[in-house]
C-alpha cells in the first residue's frame, strides 16, 4: 500500500513538472471527458503533441482508457481522469506535500514553470473567448458582477498574511477540482514572491 502511494505521488509530481502534460491534465479536470481535438484547440497545441502526452498520461495511470464513439466514418476518442484519482489524491495529500518539499531546486523550478504555464494557457483561452463573445454577454457579465481581477503589490509582511488567507480559502476546494462533473467557472490564485536574481533570504 505504501509503495502504491509512493508511486502515485512520484507519477503525479513528474506529470506536474511537464508544462504540456500538466496543462492537458488540468483541461481534463475541467470537463468530465474531452477529445484530443478539443484539448488541442483550448491549449493552442498541435493535436499530435496532445495525443503523445495523452498516451504518457495513460501509461502513468492518471487517465482512463478512452471511450470510443463511432461517428460516421471515423472514431472519436474521449479521454478522462481516472475515476479513482480523487480518492488516491486524498490518501496521498500529506505525502505529496512532503515530496514537494524534498524536490531539488531545479525540480521545483520545473514544477513552478509548469503551473504558471497552465495558468497562462487558461488565461490565453479566456482572452480569445472574450475577444469573440457577443456584446450582450459582456453586458451580462457587467450586470452580474461575477468576474474579478486584482493585481496587488505589497510588502513581505502583507504578502505572508494574504498568502495564509488564500491558502485557507483554497484548501477545501482543491479536491473538488477532480470531481467528475463539468466545471463552468475558474478561480486562479497566483501569489508571486520577490524574484530578484540576487535575492538573499527575502
Amino acid at each position: 500500500m505504501r509503495e502504491q502511494k509512493e508511486n502515485f505521488v512520484e507519477t503525479l509530481i513528474d506529470t506536474l513538472k511537464n508544462p504540456t502534460r500538466a496543462s492537458i491534465f488540468f483541461q481534463l479536470a475541467k470537463k468530465p471527458e474531452s477529445t484530443a481535438t478539443e484539448i488541442s484547440k483550448n491549449l493552442g497545441e498541435d493535436v499530435d503533441v496532445v495525443y503523445y502526452h495523452l498516451k504518457l498520461l495513460r501509461k502513468a495511470g492518471l487517465i482512463s482508457k478512452p471511450r470510443v464513439v463511432i461517428k460516421g466514418n471515423y472514431l472519436e476518442k474521449y479521454y478522462s481522469i481516472r475515476s479513482d484519482f480523487k480518492e488516491k489524491l486524498m490518501r496521498s495529500i500529506e505525502k505529496l506535500v512532503v515530496k514537494e518539499k524534498e524536490l531539488s531546486p531545479e525540480e521545483f523550478r520545473k514544477m513552478l514553470i509548469a503551473f504558471l504555464t497552465v495558468i497562462q494557457s487558461i488565461l490565453a483561452s479566456s482572452i480569445k473567448r472574450i475577444e469573440k463573445i457577443d456584446q450582450k454577454i459582456i453586458n451580462k457579465m457587467k450586470e452580474e458582477d461575477n468576474i474579478e481581477s486584482k493585481i496587488i503589490f505589497c510588502t513581505k509582511e502583507r504578502y505572508v498574511q494574504l498568502l495564509s488567507k488564500l491558502r485557507e480559502i483554497a484548501r477545501g476546494d482543491i479536491l473538488d477540482t477532480f470531481n467528475p462533473i463539468e466545471k463552468e467557472y475558474v478561480i486562479l490564485i497566483v501569489a508571486v514572491p520577490k524574484l530578484n536574481e540576487n535575492q538573499r533570504n527575502t
